[in-house]
């Protein structure tokens, strides 16, 4: 599927708020929860994010995919290729969530995860 630079700024934009409510709950998971049966308690209609947070490689996976976002948006720019972790810090995360309508990364579920999901 060929996405216009914009269609990939903003899917990109939508993996890495993916990403950081992925990552903060395994961080969670991992300091609070060690050695205990961990039940997620976030709003997930669909249980995509439920599958996200208990699958041990979906920061890897969602990882792997904001870099084919990155690089997909570079074919057409003809930048060069940053760091993931520069990636990351290229987006202020309030002006996303003031974008996406959330107030902060638990309400990821705003989001279409059914589309993004979709569209990797």
């Amino acid at each position: 599927m060929k996405l216009k630079k914009d269609e990939l700024e903003e899917l990109e934009e939508q993996l890495v708020l993916l990403y950081r409510f992925v990552a903060q709950n395994n961080t969670l998971k991992k300091f609070y929860y060690e050695g205990m049966d961990f039940k997620p308690s976030f709003k997930d209609e669909t249980g995509i994010l439920t599958d996200l947070v208990m699958n041990k490689d979906s920061e890897e996976i969602l990882k792997t995919c904001i870099m084919e976002f990155e690089e997909s948006k570079l074919d057409i720019d003809g930048e060069k290729l940053k760091e993931f972790y520069e990636v990351l810090d290229s987006y202020d995360m309030e002006v996303l969530y003031n974008k996406y309508g959330m107030s902060g990364v638990e309400d990821v579920d705003k989001l279409d995860i059914n589309r993004i999901i979709g569209s990797l």
